[in-house]
């Protein structure tokens, strides 16, 4: 009897096991991983590169599929100018990132796609293309939801923050404004010579503002769809426009960045001046600060009471065209003619994350408001959503 019991249970027991010597040679490894990584984090600091290197393979040893420690190998590799071999494993990031569901690559336009907005409740993104179309895209699954054709390439977007419309920099020079419910086209302004390749809406939804590649900049006011605003100075193309959370200031920029009142239209300040296109601008969410992003390779963190410079990224070699800051101010994304989306710690200037996902420049980024997700744009004719978290 107790043989015949023993046999009945011997397989359960034997399962059980060996179900537990597995759990605990894993949780041995994931261990034994942490500590690699906690020591190759030490070393990094201490600029010995090559031990962290050590640490971090011997950590992918034991967790062949992390994808932070992938993350921190590559830049542990670049610091050691083994750019080669810095990429290889952020191509893997990218992959298993996809493998994961947490990066999306939404591929549905047939040019460049110039620009990506979340909508005010982050649930949706809208990205717009030389294609002429407007799409509209689920955040969380990067299903398509909706497409709109404005018969002329769109260069810039925005959705109000009251959620009610959409406002489009297109390429014939106007700028137009659609019902973000139903897709309808509301308003077309004309007031540009050239294409309309910067749009903000301002916080309370009642005005626009659109820069333009003749070096114009109006601000539109809705109620009267008459311009409220012409804002003269700048003598090239005005590249980006940005309101602060208040609403009280417009940032535009083009060789400089500039700082209005946007009701008095009164210049305030001009922050920089510089050779080189400053391509993308920011406000902070507390209005302090102003981030650029440049050709000069560059991306800066104004002090937007002082004009004074608080924080330099380098873009490691490659010029800069888009720029986007999270809402906890904390960290900066930055794309360019790289081809790769890099995520930087603001305070420390250290390099967090890079993910090679596009095959041309990333002309346009952009957090979601929770600042849990990121979304890009590229000349590629591809956009992505990259959740963070």
């Amino acid at each position: 009897m107790r043989r015949a019991l023993w046999l009945l249970l011997a397989p359960t027991i034997w399962l059980a096991v060996a179900t537990l010597s597995m759990r605990l040679t894993l949780v041995a490894q994931a261990d034994s991983a942490a500590a690699h990584r906690a020591r190759a984090a030490e070393l990094e600091k201490q600029d010995d590169y090559e031990g962290a290197e050590k640490e971090l393979r011997a950590a992918l040893v034991l967790e062949p599929n992390s994808i932070s420690t992938h993350d921190n190998l590559g830049i542990v590799l670049e610091e050691r100018d083994e750019r080669e071999a810095a990429f290889a494993e952020y191509a893997m990031v990218a992959d298993l990132l996809q493998k994961s569901g947490r990066l999306r690559i939404l591929a549905r336009h047939t040019q460049p796609v110039r620009a990506v907005a979340f909508s005010p409740g982050g649930d949706v993104v809208a990205t717009g293309g030389d294609d002429g179309e407007v799409k509209f895209w689920d955040a969380s699954s990067g299903a398509l939801k909706q497409t709109l054709s404005a018969h002329t390439p769109v260069k810039a977007l925005a959705l109000s923050n009251d959620g009610t419309f959409l406002a489009t920099g297109c390429g014939d020079g106007t700028l137009r404004l659609w019902d973000a419910h139903t897709g309808a086209a509301k308003i077309t302004f004309n007031g540009h010579n050239r294409p309309v390749v910067a749009v903000a809406i301002a916080p309370d939804s009642k005005t626009v503002a659109s820069g333009s590649k003749d070096g114009s900049l109006i601000v539109w006011d809705l109620a009267s769809q008459q311009p409220r605003l012409k804002l003269p100075g700048h003598i090239f193309g005005v590249l980006a426009v940005a309101f602060s959370p208040d609403g009280k200031t417009l940032a535009s920029s083009s060789f400089d960045v500039r700082l209005w009142n946007t009701r008095s239209g009164e210049l305030k300040r001009i922050i920089t001046r510089q050779s080189t296109m400053i391509a993308s601008i920011a406000f902070s969410h507390d209005g302090n600060w102003l981030v650029t992003a440049s050709e000069d390779k560059t991306a800066k963190v104004w002090d937007v009471a002082t004009g004074e410079a608080r924080h330099e990224l380098d873009s490691t070699g490659f010029p800069l065209s888009s720029v986007a800051i999270s809402p906890d101010s904390k960290k900066l994304a930055t794309g360019g003619w790289e081809s790769c989306i890099r995520l930087w710690e603001i305070e420390s200037g250290d390099l967090l994350w890079t993910l090679p996902v596009h095959k041309a420049l990333v002309g346009s980024l952009a957090f979601s408001p929770d600042g849990k997700t990121l979304a890009s744009a590229s000349n590629d004719t591809t956009a992505t959503i990259w959740h963070l978290n």
